[in-house]
């Protein structure tokens, strides 16, 4: 089994900045936004043989200014499994905003076909 990271740039909207980078051929991964506000779901359905390990922080992008964003403002790991991720962005009342952000995930690379994750309701 091969260790492999695969990162992103996911603007406010769910879109990528820019393609996942180290993302293995013919592998996908895709963003939604939840019914919650400020609430992400991640889908790496194929990529990872089990759990990765996930990292996300809020990206300001600069739309801030030089000045930057409160410290106070967050990013949290909701729900972790073998096919998707949910992530949640907040500002510094603990409130759920629509955030950028940026994601890393580290785990043993799935070369064996496994049925894929079908988007279900959106966690709350």
């Amino acid at each position: 089994m091969s260790l492999i990271t695969v990162s992103a740039l996911v603007n406010a909207d769910a879109s990528f900045a820019f393609p996942p980078y180290g993302l293995p051929g013919k592998k996908k991964n895709s963003v939604s936004k939840t019914v919650t506000t400020g609430q992400y779901q991640i889908i790496y359905d194929n990529v990872f043989a089990s759990k990765p390990v996930v990292t996300v922080t809020q990206a300001w992008l600069g739309s801030l200014g030089p000045a930057g964003a409160n410290t106070l403002d967050g990013a949290i790991i909701n729900e972790l499994t073998d096919t998707y991720t949910t992530v949640k962005m907040g500002d510094a009342n603990g409130s759920g905003q629509w955030r950028a952000f940026t994601i890393v995930l580290t785990g043993h690379e799935n070369l064996t076909k496994k049925p894929e994750h079908h988007k279900e309701e959106a966690h709350e």
